[in-house]
């Protein structure tokens, strides 16, 4: 795919650790077919890149696999891929891999002119939404962080944690997306003096919340399609029940818009009312 297995082949030649991790990468990967396993083969060569050459083409490769298989699928597989050759305490290879993606998102390289990240912000913005990504994948680990007290104590965090670690603190920032550990995180942080660890909670602080409100949407158009498909009805005589069009409500159903609270107060209300109700027949439709 777009040549980036060959291209991280050739580089691998001189550089021990980087061939290593890939020979382990391909013998314990878990073999698919066709297509399936050049993807694979791909977003490993491809995070394996990113942390030992963090090269501006590995970036914009990144990209590219983003459009093709979407980035959580691509974090997925980072994250499946990777484990494998990156068992120790730590998880150190994937801590370098969230290193060099915060370092392009938030720190010098989106700040330095000329930089690749720093001239073209959407990436900085794909390395940032990476990073936080792969800090969120579950990996069966409840152990609660420990709450941080001082803006040291947080820089600390930052400049010596690991993956086992952000994955605690951002378990604990998900758990309470509106307010809860990013905003206190956030107090202790001086925008001024400690610009990139500002912009990496800020950040985590909107991912959230975007996640929050996504999972609210798929739940309010679950709850609408359950409530329709208990009234018997079709969407366009429900539709007609609640005063509005069927396209409308089509939106609704979908969770591409998600209704004012008093027209799901409506639908709640006049659902209730149509389960109660004889059923009867529409002179241009069957019930």
């Amino acid at each position: 795919m777009w040549g980036i297995v060959a291209r991280f082949e050739e580089r691998v030649t001189g550089d021990t650790s980087a061939r290593a991790a890939w020979q382990a990468g391909q013998s314990s990967m878990r073999r698919a077919e066709g297509r399936a396993q050049a993807v694979r083969s791909t977003v490993l060569a491809n995070a394996l890149a990113l942390v030992h050459f963090d090269d501006d083409t590995d970036v914009r490769d990144l990209a590219r696999l983003r459009e093709e298989l979407g980035l959580g699928n691509v974090v997925t597989l980072q994250d499946e891929l990777l484990a494998p050759v990156d068992d120790e305490p730590g998880r150190p290879l994937t801590t370098r891999l969230v290193r060099v993606l915060g370092q392009r998102a938030w720190g010098d390289a989106a700040r330095t002119p000329g930089r690749l990240t720093a001239e073209v912000p959407a990436l900085a913005e794909l390395c940032g939404e990476a990073a936080l990504r792969l800090m969120m994948v579950d990996d069966g680990d409840d152990t609660p962080a420990a709450p941080l007290g001082s803006e040291r104590a947080l820089v600390k965090v930052f400049g010596k944690g690991d993956l086992e670690l952000w994955r605690r603190l951002v378990t604990a920032a998900l758990a309470d997306p509106w307010a809860g550990r990013t905003d206190e995180m956030l107090g202790l942080l001086d925008p001024e003096r400690r610009p990139g660890e500002h912009a990496a909670v800020s950040a985590l602080a909107d991912l959230a919340r975007r996640m929050a409100e996504e999972d609210e949407r798929r739940a309010v158009a679950d709850h609408i399609r359950t409530t329709i498909a208990g009234t018997g009805l079709t969407q366009r005589q429900f539709a007609t029940l609640v005063g509005t069009s069927p396209s409308r409500l089509s939106t609704y159903v979908t969770g591409s818009v998600t209704p004012s609270a008093a027209m799901l107060l409506r639908i709640n209300r006049m659902a209730k009312r149509a389960r109660t109700l004889p059923r009867r027949g529409h002179a241009d439709e069957p019930v």
